[in-house]
């Protein structure tokens, strides 16, 4: 034991000091990030639900499933498009191409929310690859698709992925080169080869917005007009709503299991709805005198209208790729700051129309559902399970608040809660709606047998 004023030798082992050192370089060098990643790894709360919607099928497109085994099929197929790419401008050496994506690099590798472990070398080849797969791919028939004509439906699909992605600061550059004339434009050539394998409603994009990848090209092409420009939607909901998710991060299953739960008194429960983000499902609407129809002239399937007791709902076709298309917008808008939560919501919007079987029947007789699933069970369980674990930070952008809020005071109107309730407790099946018809009907003759032994004890018989 050391007495006062001794001085204890303490060694550090340089090996551990070079190491440390070592570490300290590697955290300078990470520092090379400026810009905000676009292209990211989905949540681990919402892979948990459904993992294979997250999962390319059978393309790999940029760093994050580069490796994975089941992908490599195609690897052969990318070689061959890289051949057909680069005889389209015989002025242009594979060289040429090499150091434009070099010269890209940094700015690609940004792009990527995590950092991606490759040589420059192996990074370069596989982008140059996989860019030359898409524009050879998305170029209309006879110009480029033959070899993968039984398969658009699969590669939009992937392309469509967010962790899938490939940036546009090379894709857009590559694309360029290779047609300096402007006889193709990438963004409308993308949407026409996505719009050929997923039937869903689309505007043109902004000429004057840039996207990041493909699947940001295809959400700004579904969101509402004011959002395409950059503009903030209207909002209705009031403060408190935002300052409770913020706090709670209360997801939409849950907003409806409060409601179902609440037990607070007509006059103050339209507020409360509306705050929770809750609307009665399709049948419960209908019964209160909502009139649900499909929406001829829809924009995107986020064109949802409520005025005058009818709500208008785009046709949407229902099928495994469109559970897929929707988890992935939504992702994009959980990870990426500039999305509005507008996707989120009306996944949320449609959880609650769509509460069981019924709704699901009642939707595909207005011709609103065309289902390409099993059953009406299997759709309504899909769209319940969509804002599963989902994180709602900011639903005062939502661009279906004043939808909330007119559904509700609609449905919370003394007259249609009556009319709901009557509907629904006496007009809810056949023999029902017969036990109320005769029930009226002895109630008539009823009625009438007693006014007529009144007038024969009034006026007896001459």
């Amino acid at each position: 034991m050391s007495t006062a004023g001794e001085h204890i030798k303490i060694t550090i082992d340089r090996d551990w000091v070079v190491s440390l050192k070592d570490k300290l370089k590697e955290t300078e060098q990470e520092d090379w990030r400026t810009e905000q990643p676009t292209i990211f790894r989905v949540l681990p709360n919402l892979r948990g639900i459904e993992p294979e919607a997250y999962e390319p099928a059978i393309v790999s497109l940029g760093p994050f499933h580069h490796h994975k085994s089941h992908l490599k099929a195609m690897d052969h197929l990318k070689w061959q498009y890289l051949n057909k790419f680069l005889v389209r401008n015989p002025e242009k050496p594979l060289e040429d191409y090499l150091k434009l994506i070099k010269e890209n690099e940094r700015q690609a590798r940004m792009a990527y929310s995590e950092n991606v472990e490759m040589s420059s070398k192996d990074f370069v080849q596989m982008m140059l690859l996989d860019c030359c797969f898409v524009i050879e791919a998305i170029l209309p028939e006879g110009e480029g698709q033959a070899t993968i004509w039984s398969l658009p439906p699969v590669v939009a699909r992937d392309m469509l992925i967010l962790e899938n992605q490939l940036p546009f600061c090379l894709l857009q550059p590559l694309f360029d080169s290779t047609f300096p004339d402007q006889s193709h434009d990438l963004n409308s050539l993308i949407l026409c080869f996505l719009r050929k394998a997923i039937i869903i409603t689309t505007e043109d994009p902004s000429v004057e917005k840039s996207f990041h990848h493909t699947l940001h090209l295809f959400y700004s092409c579904i969101l509402p007009a004011n959002d395409r420009d950059g503009s903030e939607s209207s909002t209705f909901l009031c403060h408190n709503l935002s300052c409770m998710q913020n706090v709670l991060h209360m997801p939409f299953w849950l907003s409806s299991w409060l409601h179902k739960l609440s037990c607070c008194s007509r006059d103050d429960q339209e507020e409360t709805n509306m705050l929770l983000g809750w609307i009665p499902s399709a049948t419960r609407l209908t019964e209160a005198g909502v009139h649900i129809r499909k929406k001829k002239k829809a924009k995107s399937f986020l064109d949802i209208t409520f005025r005058d007791g009818k709500m208008e709902i785009p046709q949407l076709q229902v099928d495994d790729h469109t559970n897929i298309l929707l988890r992935n917008l939504i992702a994009f808008e959980q990870c990426c700051r500039e999305a509005s939560p507008h996707v989120t919501s009306y996944a949320g919007l449609i959880d609650c129309i769509i509460d069981t079987a019924a709704d699901v029947a009642l939707l595909q007789q207005s011709k609103i559902i065309i289902s390409g699933m099993g059953n009406g069970e299997e759709v309504a369980t899909l769209f319940n399970r969509l804002c599963k674990e989902v994180l709602i930070d900011d639903l005062e952008s939502s661009y279906f608040s004043r939808i909330y809020k007119e559904v509700n005071k609609h449905y919370d109107a003394r007259c249609n809660k009556w009319r709901a309730r009557l509907n629904h407790d006496y007009f809810s099946n056949p023999w029902a709606i017969v036990s109320v018809a005769a029930a009226i009907f002895l109630f008539v003759l009823t009625t009438t047998q007693t006014i007529y032994t009144l007038l024969s004890y009034v006026q007896p018989t001459k």
